[in-house]
């Protein structure tokens, strides 16, 4: 069966593990309209009220001149209390242009994708940068396709208002396995750009599940997340954020959406399936890179090296 898998660089949760994903009618691509039927639940976190209630930072990444998608800020106290700047985690296609094949020159974050405000806006370090083995060359059918999909930012200058306690501590996805986590109410969301209102949003009510053999991932590659995360563009290097009572831990990192070509087919859904649709792991899903213990270590090597650096 065919699939299209398409990166959503500037174009997206109670966990159901062991059990067969079932055809529901979820808001994986809602439009904002209450009154055409399956509607998102994206909130965005923007406002005074919002942003004291201690939701994680997260803003847009600006490269070039264009919005391209989405960063988290990693709390990265306990790993490096010295390191006086910001690390990020976004998806590695994010800082590439993808027609090009090429990186962009120059990137920025906006926080909050606030950047008609001065002062919300830092500017990244791509000489002190932490990429997977994505490639921009290779076929998006090839079966480890989005295994090295990520990236791990340094900002040397916070924005305005930083606040580190805001901040998401990375934790491996595999935590959110275990029965207690499910038990005590575990939850995912997803924090993203929701380009059409220029805001981070964070979503809910939505699920995660590891991709297996007979979904549109195959179970080909450890860490492969499908989510039904309602998103809209701008959403690529979002986070998956796990959620268990007051802690929140960033556990996968949104990297695009792939859909089946048998169902939805170019010539009837040149622009891919449409607003509303309905989610099905097996014919229209979209997925993620989850957090391992070989980011985590990634992670730990790269904000050491960046606090030892003297010029940090």
């Amino acid at each position: 069966m065919p699939t299209l898998l398409v990166l959503l660089a500037c174009c997206c949760t109670p966990a159901i593990f062991g059990q067969e994903a079932e055809r529901l009618p979820v808001t994986i691509f809602g439009d904002g309209s209450p009154y055409n039927g399956v509607e998102d639940s994206r909130e965005p976190l923007m406002g005074g009220r919002r942003m004291d209630m201690g939701h994680p930072s997260a803003g847009a990444i600006r490269c070039d001149g264009g919005v391209r998608g989405t960063a988290v800020v990693v709390d990265t106290r306990e790993l490096a209390p010295e390191l006086k700047g910001v690390v990020l985690a976004t998806a590695a296609h994010v800082l590439y242009d993808l027609e090009k094949k090429r990186r962009f020159r120059r990137c920025e974050f906006q926080f909050l994708g606030l950047d008609a405000i001065d002062g919300y806006t830092a500017s990244i370090d791509l000489d002190h940068a932490r990429l997977g083995d994505f490639d921009p060359k290779k076929a998006t059918e090839e079966i480890r396709f989005g295994e090295g999909d990520w990236a791990f930012l340094y900002v040397p200058k916070p924005w305005r208002n930083f606040r580190p306690e805001q901040s998401l501590p990375a934790r491996d996805f595999s935590f959110a396995r275990v029965e207690s986590f499910q038990q005590s109410g575990g939850s995912f969301r997803l924090v993203a750009l929701d380009s059409a209102s220029g805001v981070i949003s964070e979503t809910g009510d939505c699920t995660v599940i590891e991709s297996r053999s007979g979904d549109l991932g195959g179970g080909a590659w450890s860490g492969q997340l499908l989510d039904d995360c309602d998103s809209g563009g701008g959403a690529s290097g979002g986070g998956i954020v796990g959620v268990l009572g007051d802690q929140r831990y960033l556990v996968g990192i949104r990297t695009g959406s792939h859909w089946s070509g048998a169902v939805f087919s170019v010539g009837n859904y040149p622009a891919g399936p449409p607003a509303g649709s309905v989610w099905d792991p097996r014919f229209n899903t979209n997925f993620a890179r989850a957090v391992d213990d070989r980011m985590l270590r990634v992670l730990g090597e790269f904000v050491g090296g960046l606090e030892r650096d003297p010029a940090f």
